[in-house]
């Protein structure tokens, strides 16, 4: 049985939201997963680069407020006393500044500036390039922030430096939000300094952490799938720990190539500001899959599988015995909550959309993979001719 589901507590035609329940747990940060048009398009597509991929991010994440403060009124709080954090330069993609503007009319908020760039060294994650800072935060403050979270140790390094801000100028904390692509590490940092903003502060209200999509998975040295990075890739997989929104697995099924990207994301800071080397770098992911596609004769559907399993679309997948919208529901009622049966009619006719038999059996072929892959590596290369 699941520990955790996702229940919904919003939906309109821009917007869901769910929160992440466990009746274990007593912990009272507060965890979201939010869904829009915009924010699935962006992850889905990792050509979307640049000014498209902010543009979309922006739209997004003011959705994704609005739907949001339906539960939170957020709206409510006075501007003057909202900062936004961006932690440089990945948190610069989330447009949280404009977004808030966009979605509750704020004109007062201020910003402040961290960088916090991880590098590996000696197998371990740790902070280099964290000498920028520009702070000028109000007291009773109600600090926004965003970043793209694998490791953790960006976002940890980043509000450490925001808690002996406020201890040094002898400002108090009233909320704190973080709206994340990312995994559990998230809620293994926030969860800390929520405890130390309740300790410390008396007013302190609430954490708010907001996953777009999902909370993803994130790859470790034991992750069974041939190509990966280690605490970096965010994985789709539910037998790996994802736990995926009912838009954005409906998503996945628009083409095949999406559940086999190597990432929910990539590296967002290369998206936004280095759109030739991120690229380039989907394109080595591509390149070395090819080799290991061809090398190990892989089918698309045990490469498909490893990403993004399909057996609770099955009766048994083993043996390929269909299932139905309801034994689809029957399945899924571990992860989610709320989503009616004929959300769950149309989720499962969009699978057989996509996987119907005659594609499965191609599918299926050893060393078909191989041919997925070269496709995609002819179209990242006529990108990177395109550019100058």
């Amino acid at each position: 049985m699941q520990d955790e589901k996702l229940r919904r507590r919003f939906k309109d035609e821009a917007v869901a939201v769910y929160s992440i329940e466990n009746a274990r747990s007593s912990s009272d940060l507060e965890r979201y997963v939010v869904s829009t048009r915009d924010t699935r398009d962006l992850m889905n597509h990792p050509e979307i680069i640049n000014c498209d991929f902010t543009n979309l991010m922006r739209n997004g994440i003011t959705n994704a407020l609005k739907g949001l403060n339906i539960l939170e009124q957020l709206s409510r709080i006075d501007s003057r006393s909202v900062n936004v954090c961006h932690i440089l330069r990945g948190g610069l993609n989330f447009q949280v500044r404009d977004a808030l503007r966009k979605a509750f009319g704020y004109k007062w908020h201020s910003s402040s500036y961290i960088s916090s760039q991880r590098v590996l060294k000696e197998g371990r994650f740790e902070i280099s390039e964290d000498t920028y800072r520009k702070f000028l935060v109000p007291d009773q403050a109600t600090i926004y922030t965003a970043d793209i979270v694998a490791s953790g140790v960006s976002l940890d390094n980043g509000i450490n430096y925001i808690a002996k801000y406020l201890e040094a100028k002898n400002l108090r904390l009233r909320n704190f939000v973080f709206i994340t692509i990312g995994c559990g590490e998230a809620e293994t940092v926030l969860g800390k300094w929520h405890r130390l903003f309740k300790s410390r502060y008396p007013d302190y209200e609430k954490t708010i952490l907001i996953y777009l999509e999902g909370r993803f998975a994130l790859a470790t040295r034991d992750t069974p799938l041939a190509n990966f990075i280690p605490d970096t890739d965010l994985l789709k997989s539910y037998k790996l720990g994802a736990l995926l929104s009912p838009e954005f697995e409906y998503s996945q099924f628009d083409r095949v190539i999406i559940g086999l990207e190597a990432c929910a994301i990539y590296d967002g800071g290369k998206k936004g500001f280095e759109p030739v080397n991120h690229i380039k770098d989907v394109l080595e992911f591509w390149e070395k899959q090819c080799r290991i596609a061809e090398s190990e004769q892989l089918s698309v559907w045990q490469e498909y599988c490893a990403r993004l399993p399909l057996d609770l679309y099955f009766e048994d997948i083993t043996r390929l015995e269909e299932g139905n919208a309801e034994s689809l529901a029957a399945h899924k009622q571990s992860f989610w909550e709320g989503v009616s049966s004929h959300e769950y009619y149309k989720l499962y006719a969009k699978f057989k959309w996509l996987w119907s038999d005659e594609r499965i059996l191609a599918a299926r072929a050893p060393g078909s993979f191989s041919q997925v892959c070269e496709k995609k590596i002819n179209y990242l290369r006529s990108l990177i001719e395109e550019s100058p």
